[in-house]
């Protein structure tokens, strides 16, 4: 008789394993294909949110300001297009003075790459020795 009632326990025990194993596989295959839909539409969707942001952030482009330094008006002109910068500026009556350099991230180094200028924040740029710039 003890013998009869391992085998019935352990003959339940098989089955319910046995049941467990196939729903828990039926219910993870359709887990599944949900996941991959989900992933699939959840990476194009990131993929346009990072090439979104890398437009926000881009700093390329038309910096301008100017500002009154002894009753005479500084005009400066920043371009920044990759990692290069250039800019140009100019005292009311006086040859106008041209700068360039490297970028790197958010910042504006001299041509060397070596020293820090000025940096670029939001949609302002500042420059050492030049007025604050707006992008345009």
């Amino acid at each position: 008789m003890k013998y009869l009632n391992s085998t019935i326990a352990i003959i339940s025990l098989s089955a319910s394993l046995f049941l467990f194993n196939a729903c828990s596989n039926n219910s993870n295959k359709g887990n599944a294909s949900v996941s991959e839909n989900f992933s699939g539409s959840s990476t194009s969707q990131h993929e346009q949110q990072q090439e979104q942001l890398k437009e926000e952030e881009s700093i390329d482009g038309v910096y301008t300001g100017f500002q009154t330094v002894s009753g005479l008006k500084l005009v400066a002109k920043l371009t920044i297009s990759g990692d290069q910068w250039s800019a140009v500026s100019q005292l009311e009556y006086d040859s106008p003075e041209y700068q360039n350099g490297i970028v790197k991230e958010k910042d504006l180094y001299d041509n060397s790459g070596m020293v820090k200028i000025g940096y670029v924040s939001g949609s302002s740029a500042r420059i050492n020795g030049y007025p604050s710039m707006r992008k345009e």
